[in-house]
């Protein structure tokens, strides 16, 4: 969660104290907010923090996929296996696969 008394710094913070603002966000696994003119404009994570981020949106869009086919099931969007393996063959021959 971020800390704004914390965790908002300014943009002219990057050029004097990059370090410290890349250490912070390493330390507390928080992300820092870059501010220009009080409004925010880039965000510093750390690794570990970026590859959280990755797999939750990842894990989040498998989610929906996986939804948005079970509704297609239930409305009797289907299609018969023969019928997949048919297209995905005429569409691997297309591409040259």
């Amino acid at each position: 969660m971020t800390r704004f008394s914390e965790d908002l710094r300014p943009m002219t913070d990057l050029k004097s104290g990059g370090a410290d603002i890349v250490r912070q966000a390493q330390e507390t696994g928080r992300p820092v907010v870059l501010t220009r003119h009080g409004r925010g404009v880039a965000v510093v994570l750390s690794v570990e923090a970026y590859d959280e981020l990755l797999a939750t949106t990842q894990a989040n869009a498998l989610r929906a996929a996986i939804a948005e086919a079970d509704e297609a099931v239930e409305r009797g969007h289907v299609v018969a296996h023969e019928q997949v393996v048919r297209r995905m063959r005429e569409r691997m021959d297309r591409d040259g696969l």
